[in-house]
């Protein structure tokens, strides 16, 4: 007798039946009849499993709903809303919970894709990841609370909180094709198609899209701003401007409103915080101005072009305010086919003459030097004088050459009709 309590109370509590199926706890696999390869561990799990096959369920409530097939799920009311999703894998306390037709889903993590519904190709590691997503597919998350109130599609993030958006409880559904590996990175976004890499990268990014930060704190209070690409710790870390470009360590990290501008060095900057359009090249240089290019910084004392092999620079208007030296021939563009209402610049002489050839010292350096008065020129040459954002004036000296050689000329008619004068003079005498 005592034999066969032992294998009635065996039979109750572990049955194998002929569909292979084994069972264990109060009302699991209650209603299978066809299903096969089946195994419930806890109480109700996979009670409503009719037909579906190679399905695992341990933990109470575990796939309590279930119909589909190829299901995994350990812990506590894991998968326990699935009813026709499959190739799924839920490890966790209320892992997948409430999926329904949910396909090829991999979760590990208490609350881990709780929320999941319809959403496909998700994968989630760590507590609470996923959690809200709904209808998001193929995004991959790791780490405690990423991607938590995430409902997009086709984002990875690797990093606790990464991606796990701004709005706890809310689902953002509007943020797709994002990167993020590390704490906290692209922690409150709502924009598609940033990479983030670094702890802090890009952590406060709402809706700004295309943007690319690697390094601790890199875009780190870039908000609705795009197309910015940081690269180096703390580069480009207050900005909220767009189109700006940071390689080195804190390169552009004043920049705030800024736009359309690049650095490359350690702690490159441009001019202002709302600087437009200036490149800055070197190591701790500093912008000088918009639409401008810096090359170095105050140490820098030459600047090579291809290694002093001859190469080319092109360039428009151009200012330098020291000593410049030139090996080779000063050539202008004057070709006339440039040209339109040309007509002869005439008699120069008279106004040349209003001209004085100066010697005088530079007060900047003390040295001595040769050449004419700005002021002198502006007179009677206005067209030669130039004046810069100071307000200092500058000489087109180059101009003054078609002015030398009218007078030149004017002067040389003048000797020609005297030498005539002369001759005539001595034939008459």
């Amino acid at each position: 007798m005592k034999k066969l309590f032992t294998l009635l109370a065996v039979t109750i509590a572990f049955t194998v039946n002929a569909q292979t199926n084994t069972n264990t706890g109060i009302e699991s696999l209650n209603s299978n009849t066809s299903g096969t390869s089946n195994s419930a561990f806890g109480y109700r799990s996979l009670k409503f499993n009719i037909s579906g096959k190679r399905i695992t369920a341990v933990g109470a409530e575990s796939l309590l709903n279930n119909t589909a097939n190829n299901i995994s799920a350990f812990g506590y009311g894991s998968l326990r809303s699935n009813t026709s999703g499959t190739n799924n894998s839920a490890f966790g306390y209320l892992s997948l919970e409430s999926n329904t037709g949910g396909k090829d889903n991999s979760a590990f993590g208490d609350l881990a894709l709780e929320d999941n519904s319809t959403g496909a190709q998700n994968t989630a590691v760590g507590y609470q990841t996923l959690k809200n997503n709904l209808v998001g597919v193929a995004n991959t998350s790791v780490g405690s609370r990423s991607m938590e109130t995430n409902n997009s599609s086709f984002n990875t993030a690797v990093g606790y909180q990464s991606l796990a958006g701004n709005n706890w409880g809310m689902s953002i559904t509007n943020a797709n094709y994002n990167t993020a590996v590390g704490y906290l990175a692209l922690q409150k976004n709502e924009g598609s198609r940033n990479v983030a890499t670094g702890a802090w990268t890009l952590k406060t990014n709402s809706s700004g899209n295309d943007n690319v930060a690697t390094g601790y704190y890199a875009l780190h209070l870039n908000t609705t701003a795009s197309f910015n690409t940081a690269y180096g710790s703390m580069s480009l870390y207050s900005n909220t401007g767009a189109n700006n470009t940071a390689f080195g360590h804190r390169s552009l990290k004043s920049n705030t409103t800024g736009a359309n501008n690049t650095a490359f060095g350690y702690k490159a900057e441009a001019s202002a915080n709302n600087a437009t359009n200036q490149t800055v090249i070197g190591y701790e240089a500093t912008g000088q101005g918009d639409n401008s290019v810096v090359l170095g910084n105050d140490d820098v004392t030459a600047v090579y072009m291809g290694e002093d092999s001859g190469a080319k620079v092109y360039a428009g208007e151009g200012s330098f305010t020291g000593n410049m030296t030139i090996g080779g021939d000063v050539v202008v563009s004057s070709d006339a086919r440039l040209k339109e209402n040309i007509v002869s610049l005439g008699s120069t002489l008279a106004k040349l003459l209003l001209i004085d050839g100066k010697r005088y010292t530079m007060k900047k350096d003390g040295k001595q030097k040769i050449g004419v008065l700005a002021q002198d020129i502006q007179k009677v040459f206005p067209e030669l004088v130039t004046t810069d954002d100071k307000e200092m004036l500058a000489v087109n000296y180059q101009g003054l050459v078609p002015v030398l050689i009218n007078a030149i000329k004017e002067q040389d008619d003048k000797i020609s009709r005297l030498e005539k004068l002369v001759e005539k003079l001595i034939s008459d005498k």
